[in-house]
């Protein structure tokens, strides 16, 4: 069997999952057009490549969701066996994840954070779901779960955190398949009755990319519901557990929810349900713990990227020139940029050049004079440094400046 082929036949069980949970949810006008786009969308297997983001953090992508088709990439295919499920059910997730994206752009705009979280829980829930369904043998099956970057599982945290409060309310997979294949408008007002009108200010966050402050809005939304409706904390631990239930289809979960228990308080709990403040606080240290590790990974990451990228060792003038161009231009485009990576990336840079400001507005005033190609006259170019070339920009805006006023002073001699 070649790639295609194979990925022929996991396609099918795919959509067969795919619809085996949404006919529980949806109208059949809907089910219709899902079908119609099964038959007119392939799947196809292609080499995809590794993506490199601005700041050097490499990420292999296992499929993209094109207007014709949909990619998986080869690399996630040529190695999977088939007939073994666990391989099986991470080669249905990708392709579900995938088709979610398919199914809700027959009505809906790209979601950013918000649609990709819902894409891969909504994978969860339709392997899980047809695992027992289809299969004779329902016990000691554990739940499947997607395994994606750490990016998205911040946000997929988030989600997670709104799905408990929704499934409380008996309303979490009716709102999924809502989200993911019926209208997003009814899903975002069921969710405003829930959690109240700020959850529109929430949803158009997410939805976009400036989407840093996801979080602490979500935990202030929450935190509001748990105050005025309370919440049952002892069923998350329960749900949580390894054994595959109908009531428990998809990974539970959820960093940003033990924050927003702590951040209640005990005294917001009913006694009975107390004993279990503890765990939320464990898990609270154990994701504070974990954060502070990827935050120092990123941070590491991007000193490195700098070092390497703006190093000026081992290079000609014009490569000196054009590293220092490039340095500029880099520090323009994300001084006021209020993303994570970015903040990083402006505070390693003012570790070489400490007052990074004052030198990029020097060299640009020595471009426009035409002045900028003298800035390396009797530097030791084997052994340059920022520190030197900001030496001679000043030397060299100190000559202007004394020319122009001894110019002036002809000018109004004159």
């Amino acid at each position: 069997m070649d790639n295609q082929e194979k990925i022929n036949s996991v396609v099918k069980i795919a959509q067969s999952y795919i619809l085996l949970f949404l006919k529980e949810y949806i109208n059949p006008d809907e089910i219709t057009n899902i079908e119609h786009l099964f038959k007119s969308c392939p799947v196809v297997v292609e080499q995809l490549s590794i993506e490199n983001n601005e700041f050097g953090k490499s990420t292999q992508v296992g499929g993209i969701t094109e207007k014709e088709k949909i990619v998986i990439g080869l690399s996630d295919v040529d190695k999977v066996n088939i007939n073994n499920e666990y391989e099986l059910n991470k080669l249905l997730g990708t392709i579900i994840h995938e088709y979610a994206h398919k199914i809700r752009s027959l009505k809906n705009k790209y979601g950013e954070m918000l649609e990709e979280s819902f894409a891969s829980i909504f994978a969860e829930i339709c392997i899980n779901n047809a695992r027992l369904k289809l299969s004779n043998n329902e016990e000691n099956k554990e739940p499947f779960e997607m395994l994606t970057s750490v990016n998205y599982q911040k946000y997929e945290s988030q989600v997670r955190a709104i799905l408990y409060v929704l499934k409380q309310n008996g309303l979490d997979y009716k709102l999924i398949a809502e989200y993911i294949a019926g209208n997003q408008e009814k899903f975002k007002q069921s969710c405003v009755q829930i959690f109240g009108e700020d959850f529109n200010n929430y949803f158009n966050s997410i939805n976009s990319r400036d989407n840093d402050r996801t979080e602490q809005m979500i935990i202030e939304l929450i935190a509001n519901y748990i105050k005025q409706n309370g919440l049952n904390i002892s069923n998350y631990w329960k749900n949580n557990s390894n054994q595959l239930t109908q009531d428990n289809l998809y990974f539970k979960g959820s960093p940003t929810l033990s924050r927003v228990v702590v951040n209640c308080g005990i005294e917001s709990f009913k006694p009975e349900e107390q004993e279990f403040y503890k765990y939320f606080e464990s898990s609270v240290k154990v994701s504070n713990d974990n954060d502070s590790f990827i935050s120092q990974e990123k941070v590491d990451r991007i000193r490195q990227f700098i070092e390497t990228k703006y190093s000026l060792k081992d290079k000609s003038v014009d490569e000196i020139y054009d590293t220092i161009i490039d340095l500029c231009s880099a520090y323009i485009q994300y001084q006021n940029r209020d993303d994570e990576e970015s903040k990083i990336f402006i505070t390693e840079i003012k570790r070489i050049i400490p007052d990074i400001e004052s030198f990029k507005t020097k060299f640009i005033s020595l471009r426009v004079s035409g002045q900028d190609k003298n800035i390396f006259d009797n530097l030791d170019l084997a052994n340059i440094t920022y520190s030197d070339v900001m030496i001679n920009m000043n030397k060299l805006l100190q000559t202007k400046n004394t020319d122009n006023d001894e110019l002036g002073g002809i000018k109004r001699w004159v």
